[in-house]
């Protein structure tokens, strides 16, 4: 068998630091390690105190006191310290404190180290100038290959960035649930449902971080006040203005009792609530798709889901997913009439699957970059 691919994973935040792409850099990194062939390690920023230096076997290096270039040093030495045949980046994610050094990291690394850097875009380019979209044409331009976790990201890229790739490869590799897959009994899903005081309202949830993007206010304007309780999994601040606005309207005299936020929850309690919600509700603003891992994390757990999309509409039954178009709420009310309460067999794993499939493709596109052959 060929020696093990040493990998660097490079990514800003990292468990317990709350991020959506932290937590799937750590299910990647997670699966990569399950892997014999793959010797994997992670960079992120510095984290909590008492955070565990290995992480499920994975060798953990939350060292990065900041992204600008004054901190790449530390960069440096990690990198020339484990030796990796490849460095792969994530962006964006929370903790990156600024984009001057990550704009400069593909290119210094293939010259200076000469290490291949792979990179993974989990956001479309933002529109108009911006610092972070010139550090994302900068990354793309330097970087030895491109992977996109959102479909038709090629096509959505500034048109001027497009020829200018040549045929670097360029992959989408569609992403997973960051949180397990449980299957409750009628008695757990019952007492689940009792814990938020859901009484015998049917129960909308929204899981993750809450982002005007999201549309997360429009649960209010679509849900039914004298029968539904909205479940709200996830953190709302009230020195946010958006969570501040979500709040008031949680407080309002229509839904004042019938609305829970249950604050930061673990991946496990956010998976039971999920499965024992009636409808999962992700209102995205310019829409939205199965990319998302909120909504992969809802399907999971056999639940219905009503989110938007631009490009598709209607509902796909086999995902148990209807496609409601933007700005359309009777489009969705008429969904929740519909398909409320709706379930689709649950998988019985936790979605180390979905996950292995996800390293393994991973670890085809590194073989072609670093011009390995495939293990059979």
């Amino acid at each position: 068998m060929s020696e093990k691919l040493k990998v660097l994973l490079i990514t800003g935040a990292y468990p317990p630091v709350r991020c959506g792409v932290g937590d799937y850099a750590a299910r990647l990194a997670a699966a990569l390690h399950r892997r014999p062939d793959v010797q994997i390690a992670v960079l992120t920023s510095k984290r909590p105190a008492g955070a565990p230096t290995r992480d499920g076997g994975v060798d953990v290096r939350a060292e990065m006191r900041g992204w600008r270039l004054r901190g790449l040093p530390q960069y440096w030495r990690v990198a020339r310290e484990f030796a990796p045949d490849l460095v792969h980046l994530q962006f964006p994610t929370q903790s990156y404190n600024a984009v001057t050094g990550l704009a400069v990291l593909p290119a210094s690394t293939r010259i200076l180290l000469g290490i291949p850097v792979v990179e993974t875009l989990h956001e479309y380019f933002p529109g108009g100038f911006s610092r972070i979209k010139a550090c994302m044409c900068a990354m793309a331009l330097t970087a030895s290959a491109l992977i996109a976790v959102r479909p038709c990201y090629r096509e959505r890229m500034p048109p001027a960035l497009r020829p200018l790739l040549g045929k670097r490869p360029f992959r989408f590799i569609p992403n997973a649930s960051a949180i397990p897959a449980v299957t409750l009994t009628s008695g757990e899903r019952a007492s689940e449902r009792e814990s938020i005081g859901s009484g015998v309202r049917q129960v909308l949830a929204h899981f993750g971080f809450a982002y005007p993007h999201k549309g997360v206010e429009r649960l209010f304007e679509v849900a039914d006040h004298q029968h539904h309780h909205l479940l709200l999994i996830g953190d709302l601040s009230p020195d946010d203005a958006y969570h501040a606005k979500l709040l008031s309207l949680a407080a309002s005299p229509a839904w004042k009792g019938h609305v829970t936020v249950t604050g930061y929850v673990d991946a496990r309690r956010a998976a039971r609530l999920l499965a024992a919600s009636d409808a999962a509700v992700f209102p995205f603003v310019d829409g939205g798709g199965i990319w998302n891992s909120s909504l992969h994390a809802a399907t999971d757990q056999g639940t219905f889901v009503l989110t938007t999309s631009t490009e598709r509409h209607g509902y796909d039954a086999e995902a148990n997913i209807y496609y409601a178009r933007p700005d359309d709420p009777a489009d969705m009310r008429a969904a929740l009439n519909a398909y409320i309460g709706v379930r689709s067999p649950s998988p019985v794993s936790d979605g180390q699957d979905e996950w292995a499939r996800i390293a393994r493709n991973h670890v085809k596109l590194y073989r072609r970059v670093l011009g390995r052959p495939e293990i059979a």
